[in-house]
């Protein structure tokens, strides 16, 4: 939140979303770590032999700890992942060193393993843009790796269905299958090179513009589902139904179609 300048105010803020979604549990745990890092004084976590000025400096860790212990055995790595970027647990590492805990008691390897659970859940969820971010920020340069792993797609024709070699002195707009020599990455619909997010069936392998294809496929906006192709190939692609199990990023809920959509009827 940019209102949020220090870890007393995220925490608070943390607090007051739970209290809205009525989960009082975490509502609680939030403004008591809110008023135990404000009693403190301390703007981070004290380092594990760092000395501290007073009684709520000294509880910080031990209660740290109870608590993402307790989440952790209930499961819960959304909180556990939450509890570590707040409070920065992940020490960065300086020079050749390597990234560490402030937590006593509470190893590297663990913290690992909520930050690797909790992208799982937000992958699933199709919350790529969430994951990556989580990825890009996070202070343990084990996870922040993972966003430089798998970032190949490899593509192929639509048309012979032949393997589409990337060649970097060709743009989009000039893009063509080097074996059936037809043009590649054009829209299913406008017919337009895509230079944003380019969205597929891979059933038929025919994609485009993600906007078009919502408008396309409907059910966005209590429309009927448009369940065909638009090339006329006849394959049921059915994309709207695939991504309706998962909450969508804001980047999709922008490109929801409305009754001014240029498709309709």
């Amino acid at each position: 939140d940019e209102e949020c300048h220090t870890q007393v105010d995220i925490c608070l803020h943390n607090a007051s979303v739970a209290e809205d979604l009525r989960c009082g549990s975490l509502a609680r745990m939030w403004a008591m770590l809110a008023s135990i890092c404000e009693g403190s004084g301390l703007s981070e976590l004290p380092y594990r032999c760092a000395p501290v000025s007073n009684a709520m400096g000294f509880v910080l860790l031990p209660t740290l700890k109870i608590l993402l212990e307790q989440r952790a055995d209930a499961g819960d790595v959304q909180t556990c992942v939450a509890l570590c970027e707040v409070m920065q647990v992940i020490e960065k590492p300086r020079g050749e060193e390597h990234a560490t805990t402030r937590v006593p008691g509470i190893e590297l390897n663990l913290v690992r393993e909520w930050y690797l659970s909790y992208i799982d859940l937000l992958q699933q969820m199709c919350l790529f843009s969430h994951a990556s971010n989580l990825m890009r920020l996070c202070n343990d340069p084990f996870v922040g790796n993972l966003n430089k792993n798998s970032t190949t797609i490899h593509e192929s024709c639509p048309h012979c269905g032949k393997p589409v070699y990337a060649d970097g002195k060709v743009d989009n707009y000039r893009r063509a299958c080097k074996s059936c020599r037809r043009r590649v990455g054009l829209c299913f619909i406008c017919h337009e090179p895509v230079n944003g997010v380019f969205v597929w069936c891979p059933g038929c392998g025919h994609g485009g513009h993600l906007d078009h294809a919502l408008q396309w496929f409907g059910g966005m906006s209590g429309k009927g589902v448009r369940e065909f192709c638009p090339t006329g190939c006849g394959h049921k692609c059915n994309l709207v139904q695939q991504v309706s199990a998962f909450p969508r990023t804001s980047s999709m809920l922008r490109c929801i179609p409305t009754s001014d959509s240029p498709l309709d009827g």
